[in-house]
């Protein structure tokens, strides 16, 4: 009888793993009727320096907010830089005011600032230059790796940013460098050069990028064989990927296409340079 109720516990501990296991890619990866939300718990960063030093290109990220999620495999372990509003950097409107845009996007993160992080942004306010971190979660709708000045910056439309519940939040002040060479300060040595990259490998020439990790979802696009994908993050045995096409003679495209989804890992192998 006794071994018995052994058996049995041992039962309900594997179902409770498993479940566990479902559960985690159900909490990071929403599937909703208006397309994959990333729901990710991690820590939320901001520096900021008031007197606006021309900041070098390799310092993608100063000044920005940014998110480092809890799950390392997400994005290869690169900062999110977080948009608060829908963007596309691939097709850009040539007739947009720069100016009035910054002026749009700065107004948005401080007022996120002011209601999200009130006290904190009251103490920023009197700091010329400093950091700001706290635990918090993001809703994310967008993601879009964007390879720049031979490195990635991944972007997201973030629709939701929230303190943890109880995290409490640090500010630290940092003293400004006579020095005009700021490029040291911006470069992190130990952040990820690049995203996880797959290639496209199946028996059948081609793979069926699908909108949802399952295999009678929509399919989004079909990718051949040697398709070079950047990784988002996994569901199960489905990687969530991002790839772009670019317009030339051959697909006739009017704008650059982006294309986000999920293929089975078994139509994918490592890609190497």
């Amino acid at each position: 009888m006794k071994f018995k109720n052994y058996l049995f516990f041992v039962f309900l501990l594997l179902i409770s793993v498993i479940s566990f296991g479902k559960n985690t890619n159900a909490q990071e990866i929403l599937l909703t009727d208006n397309g994959v939300i990333l729901n990710l718990r991690g820590i939320f960063k901001m520096d900021w320096d008031k007197s606006d030093p021309e900041v070098p290109c390799s310092g993608t990220g100063y000044g920005e907010m940014l998110f480092y999620p809890e799950n390392k495999d997400i994005v290869n372990g690169k900062p999110l830089v977080l948009r608060l509003r829908d963007f596309d950097y691939n097709n850009p409107d040539v007739n947009a005011d720069y100016e009035k845009e910054t002026a749009k996007e700065e107004k948005i993160i401080t007022e996120t600032l002011k209601k999200n992080f009130p006290e904190e942004y009251q103490k920023m306010q009197k700091i010329r230059k400093g950091k700001f971190e706290v635990p918090a979660t993001v809703k994310i709708k967008k993601v879009l790796p964007y390879t720049e000045c031979d490195f990635t910056t991944v972007y997201v439309y973030a629709t939701e940013l929230k303190r943890v519940a109880g995290a409490k939040s640090k500010i630290t002040e940092v003293k400004t460098k006579k020095s005009k060479d700021f490029e040291e300060e911006f470069v992190d040595p130990n952040e990820p050069f690049d995203l996880k990259k797959y290639e496209v490998s199946s028996k059948d020439g081609y793979a069926n990028l699908r909108e949802k990790p399952t295999t009678n979802s929509k399919i989004v696009s079909k990718m051949d064989n040697e398709t070079v994908v950047k990784y988002i993050t996994k569901y199960g045995d489905w990687y969530y990927i991002f790839d772009v096409e670019y317009p030339n003679e051959s697909n006739k495209l009017s704008k650059t296409k982006e294309y986000r989804g999920f293929i089975h890992k078994s139509q994918l192998k490592k890609y190497t340079d």
